[in-house]
């Protein structure tokens, strides 16, 4: 017997999130499944082609999609940004209640604020459903590293309001082994909190040919993915200034909101050996890092930030080029544990640029090594059909046990 989910997401398909790996699945497997979300317009903030911006419910690829308008314009305001958020959030409790008629199970996909879960916790009081959340960035603690007080009055309402929604679930999953100590503190004495790893996005696995020139005769480095404060490339570029030019080359894939100053931060500095790429499609990044030798993947020296395992990581593990880990926590500790390559004190430049060199000086046997290392682990631990075994087994457990027992 076949369940019947309503999925409750900011972003969807044609969006290139893993939800849609997840509805595609279920699908496949007959399940009933209802998606609640926005007209796609991520990450410019600005329509996709074929889309407009109204209301419509509609079959999408075996699933019963309704869209609401949203909030164009946010990338560049904040205002707009957060009035998104919270438009999403009334528009999808209100329609929730009549899309939950004869589904079961009441599934959140997390990638931005936890206020998207506001119609999880009416269905769950108000109609008695069976609730599962999968996150993507801890709340309050993601709140607290962007500078919000952790004290005080506002503090209180929101640790309160985290607290209502997790003790909301029936089951608690999240995409780092970090976080689920972090979340004790908001869980219930029954529930507890499960690692879901992310996997590969299929757009990535594509692996088409790019149009770049790679230099020869020196060592690559690459650096793919959003460019902001987070990602702590400021000392990583420094690092690099502070290598002979004729032996290591930095290539920088992606944009952000921190682009323009890292640029600046290169010409004033004379910084020969980095390069800025700019935006590709998901679809040529993996041969973008296969035409380089070191994948980078580098994080602020934050307590929060550490914890999580940003999604590059598995799009390296399936690259299989040798990680330069510049941060602390769960990506060092896998990079270390697992040997995936070297690490640094994101902190410290004098730290990266050692790493860098030892990077360079690093024999062909042990990088093959190291290669070999990511692959195991990529078809172990973060295989894509194993987690979304695992998440389904959470999101459909009452129902599956049913069976089992019969």
């Amino acid at each position: 017997m076949k369940g019947r989910v309503l999925v409750i997401s900011e972003r969807f398909s044609p969006e290139k999130f893993l939800i849609s790996d997840i509805v595609e699945e279920w699908v496949r497997q007959g399940h009933e499944v209802r998606v609640l979300t926005q007209v796609p317009s991520y990450p410019r903030g600005r329509l996709y082609p074929g889309y407009a911006n109204e209301f419509t419910c509609a079959m999408e690829n075996g699933a019963r999609v309704t869209r609401f308008k949203t909030v164009l314009g946010y990338r560049e305001s904040l205002v707009r940004k957060l009035l998104n958020y919270l438009l999403f959030m009334l528009r999808a409790s209100w329609h929730c209640l009549r899309e939950s008629r004869g589904v079961e199970n009441v599934f959140v996909f997390q990638t931005g604020p936890l206020s998207q879960a506001l119609p999880l916790v009416l269905l769950k009081w108000l109609c008695r459903k069976r609730t599962s959340i999968w996150t993507q960035d801890v709340w309050p603690d993601a709140v607290f590293a962007y500078g919000f007080k952790d004290k005080g009055s506002l503090a209180v309402l929101l640790k309160a309001f985290v607290r209502v929604v997790y003790r909301s679930c029936d089951e608690i999953c999240v995409s780092s082994p970090g976080f689920v100590d972090r979340l004790g503190p908001y869980l219930s004495s029954a529930a507890r909190a499960v690692f879901i790893p992310q996997w590969v996005p299929p757009d990535f696995e594509k692996s088409e040919p790019h149009s770049f020139e790679f230099k020869a005769d020196v060592t690559r480095f690459i650096f793919a993915g959003n460019i902001g404060t987070m990602q702590n490339l400021r000392n990583v570029i420094l690092a690099f200034g502070e290598l002979d030019a004729d032996k290591a080359e930095f290539y920088i894939l992606g944009d952000g909101s921190l682009a323009a100053e890292l640029k600046s931060l290169v010409a004033g500095r004379g910084i020969a050996n980095v390069r800025f790429l700019g935006r590709v499609e998901p679809s040529k990044v993996k041969a973008c890092i296969q035409s380089c030798d070191f994948a980078i993947l580098s994080l602020i020296a934050d307590p929060m930030v550490s914890l999580t395992i940003p999604a590059k990581f598995q799009a390296y593990l399936s690259a299989g080029r040798p990680i330069v880990a510049v941060t602390n926590g769960e990506v060092c500790s896998l990079v270390r544990k697992e040997g995936l390559g070297l690490w640094a004190d994101p902190s410290s430049v004098d730290s990266i640029a050692a790493a860098l060199a030892s990077a360079i000086g690093s024999s062909s046997a042990t990088r093959l090594s190291w290669a070999q290392n990511m692959g195991r682990l990529l078809s172990t631990d973060f295989d894509k059909g194993k987690a979304l075994g695992l998440l389904g087994g959470h999101v459909f457990h009452e129902r599956l046990a049913v069976q089992t027992r019969r």
